[in-house]
């Protein structure tokens, strides 16, 4: 029976009391109660209204002088790229397609985070790096982009995101006449040749396919560093009738001096129209190496506009049926393009070192200024091709 329904609970003043008491402690528990409640909710509002606060990550790479001390460095003996992945993973092709891990351990992303009240230092982009190293102490995750010949090391970051090499040092040969062959399984898989231009002079084109040439990148022409004007390789047409009598397979350059897509256009254009009834096999190639001692009207153009200029060329290159290509040195492709951006085309790259640091896919490699090929009265430039384009 309830407390309340005792006929003698109003005529006792002890009972009285008691419930009383009791009414108070219950609201004292309830309000306690609800007062933890409250706090922790509070807690919890202020932590996500602090996390929704914190800015997002950038992908950008920030340099500091403590980030730099703490960075892991190798020696010169155990810098050695050719060997970052195994050569048992080959695929018993030129051109293995599988990827592999890079050693990301100089990433951003693997690095503690800046304290909050540190002052936040200058971003720079991802594909610049700290200019106080040198060869002899490389950290991982970097590579040099300067040749050899240079005499100081320059050092950009290797991007995740863009297809790395995947050739080995081990398969490299060198042939009875001195040029750089790749073999698999001790059969060449790779192709000779030569890019030539007006400069080269006269070339006797029987002499160079007897000598061992399986391919040659003519250049088509060239747009003024400063005037703009497009104009044609002296040699040209010779140089395409020359190759064409002796079943040397050709390629294209363009020395480009475009400073937007639609003067790009007009370039891959020049092309097309300049073919005529010539066999093309081998890519037709944006080349836009950089002006030396002089200034050019491509100076002021960033990465972006660079690789938007380089597309146009290419998709312009594809829709006519061709292969476009990109090329330029490690250092151009490092500081000139924002290399996510371009890559889908094939790359030529132009690095005379013994052994190239350039750590991305590439589908030709001029090696060397210093051929010695039958039929040029002077030293040429030779190359190795990893891909076959004529049966492509």
């Amino acid at each position: 029976m309830s407390m309340l329904n005792d006929d003698n609970f109003n005529d006792s003043p002890k009972m009285k009391l008691k419930f009383a008491t009791t009414c108070v402690l219950s609201s004292l528990a309830v309000l306690i109660v609800l007062l933890v409640v409250f706090l922790s909710n509070s807690g919890n509002t202020r932590a996500k209204k602090n996390n929704a606060q914190k800015p997002q990550q950038n992908n950008s790479f920030t340099v500091s002088d403590n980030e730099e001390s703490k960075e892991e460095y190798l020696t010169a003996d155990d810098l050695n790229f050719w060997h970052a992945y195994e050569p048992d993973k080959v695929q018993g092709t030129a051109l293995p397609q599988s990827g592999y891990d890079r050693d990301n351990s100089s990433r951003k992303d693997d690095r503690k985070e800046k304290p909050e009240e540190e002052k936040p230092q200058e971003e720079v982009s991802s594909n610049s790096a700290p200019d106080t190293l040198s060869r002899d102490s490389v950290p991982a995750g970097m590579f040099d982009i300067n040749e050899l010949s240079e005499g100081e090391a320059e050092f950009a970051y290797i991007l995740n995101d863009v297809p790395e090499c995947t050739y080995f040092e081990d398969y490299y040969e060198t042939d009875e006449k001195g040029r750089k062959v790749y073999a698999l399984n001790g059969k060449k898989t790779s192709f000779t040749g030569v890019d030539v231009s007006k400069y080269d002079k006269t070339i006797d084109w029987a002499r160079v396919a007897g000598d061992g040439i399986d391919f040659a990148m003519i250049r088509l022409g060239s747009r003024g560093y400063q005037s703009g004007t497009i104009t044609i390789d002296e040699n040209y047409a010779e140089n395409m009738k020359g190759c064409s009598e002796n079943g040397i397979k050709i390629g294209l350059y363009f020395y480009s001096q475009a400073i937007n897509p639609i003067e790009a256009v007009e370039e891959a254009n020049a092309c097309i129209n300049s073919i005529g009834s010539y066999h093309v096999t081998y890519p037709i190639v944006f080349d836009s190496e950089s002006v030396t001692n002089d200034t050019s009207r491509t100076d002021e153009l960033d990465m972006s506009q660079m690789s938007d200029i380089a597309k146009a060329f290419c998709d312009t290159i594809k829709a006519y049926g061709y292969t476009p290509m990109i090329a330029a040195t490690k250092k151009q492709f490092a500081k000139r393009f924002d290399l996510t951006a371009i890559a889908d085309y094939d790359w030529w790259i132009l690095d005379t070192d013994e052994k190239t640091t350039f750590p991305y896919r590439f589908k030709m490699w001029q090696y060397s200024h210093m051929g010695k090929v039958a039929g040029f009265t002077e030293p040429v430039n030779l190359d190795i091709s990893f891909v076959d384009y004529s049966v492509r």
